[in-house]
């Protein structure tokens, strides 16, 4: 503990000089005489602490500092061309990334690398968060996404790119997800930079209206707002996907796309993963065909059972081989690419029909 000592009473100190004792075994005779010979010098200097108090600096308090845990992390825009120096981040192994902003101080936005499985976010995951379209998209896929850039100047946005997933689809947050959110944070800072109006909110919220029951589907890699837009799929699972049309939420499902019903069982004869994309075949416009982009983890066949798929390959189309009488029951040598039809009256064919149509 530090004491602040004036002048003056540094100079009373040291001329009435040290308190005395009795050195000698204490005893209430020795100890009443110490009171007395002290009593005059102990008055005097009690009433010096009091005048040099009245007129003494307030002392500066050494005190070691309080910690509160991590500093927060406060962003100041969403909006690219606005980005300063503060508002980077490095969100390198962080698990969960809890960010603030000035005009909800008291409320957060927790952000996740992947929903919620605490898998940390990759090394280099240095640079800004921002809100705009994605590239080739309509603007109803415009998404919240992180931007990794070389260095923490914002004049590097341009030099930077986009956080991707695992599965090599941008890292990002979707409108519908901000609408569903119960925490208003995103939503109140999009309104306020005019990223996102409330008509656009309000639209949203009506087509998530119609996809009653399907929310819990509602992540930015199952919805599809055109054609050729990649999606992650799973040969061992089916297809789940939404098409978000202008109006409202078409379910998309393909419950045995990879499904082998030869031999009178089902089974999935393939297992990995793989982005594809639907494609218009050239020859009939009203067929789609699936190709498959790139495979995110090795296919290999799930049994050594004949398959009537064939193994997927990166690049090319999914095929299906069939049994005819010209292959006297045997599966045929060459796939044909498996296709689905628009023009039926189905469910599927509709919401397909809205995503050729861009909604």
């Amino acid at each position: 503990m530090h004491v602040v000592v004036s002048p003056g009473l540094r100079d009373l100190l040291v001329k009435i000089g040290p308190f005395e004792t009795t050195g000698r075994r204490f005893s209430p005779r020795s100890g009443l005489r110490c009171i007395h010979q002290n009593r005059a010098k102990h008055t005097l200097l009690s009433q010096t602490i009091l005048q040099s108090a009245e007129h003494a600096e307030p002392p500066e308090l050494d005190l070691p500092h309080r910690a509160h845990g991590r500093p927060r992390r406060i962003v100041s825009t969403l909006t690219p061309s606005l980005l300063t120096e503060s508002d980077y981040l490095d969100l390198s192994g962080a698990k969960r990334v809890r960010l603030f902003f000035p005009r909800t101080i008291d409320s957060f936005l927790d952000l996740y690398y992947e929903d919620r499985y605490f898998t940390p976010f990759p090394a280099h995951t240095h640079g800004f968060l921002y809100f705009g379209p994605q590239p080739g998209l309509p603007p109803l896929a415009a998404s919240l996404r992180f931007r990794c850039t070389p260095t923490a100047l914002p004049s590097s946005f341009a030099a930077g790119h986009d956080l991707l997933r695992v599965d090599g689809l941008p890292w990002q947050r979707v409108i519908a997800q901000a609408a569903m959110a119960a925490s208003p944070v995103l939503r109140e800072q999009l309104v306020h930079e005019g990223l996102l109006t409330e008509d656009a909110l309000a639209k949203w919220r009506t087509r998530l209206d119609w996809a009653e029951g399907l929310k819990a589907h509602v992540v930015s890699s199952n919805l599809l707002f055109a054609l050729h837009q990649p999606f992650p799929i799973d040969f061992g699972c089916s297809v789940n996907l939404l098409v978000v049309g202008q109006d409202r939420i078409y379910p998309l499902h393909f419950p045995h796309m990879f499904v082998d019903h030869s031999g009178g069982t089902r089974r999935r004869p393939f297992k990995g993963t793989a982005l594809a994309h639907f494609e218009r075949a050239p020859a009939a416009p009203h067929l789609l065909h699936l190709r498959i982009m790139r495979l995110l983890s090795p296919v290999a066949p799930s049994s050594t059972q004949e398959s009537r798929l064939v193994l997927p390959r990166a690049g090319a189309l999914l095929a299906v081989r069939y049994r005819g009488r010209r292959f006297k029951g045997r599966l045929s040598e060459e796939g044909h690419p498996w296709a689905v039809d628009m023009s039926a009256d189905t469910r599927v064919a509709e919401a397909l029909r809205v995503l050729v149509g861009g909604g």
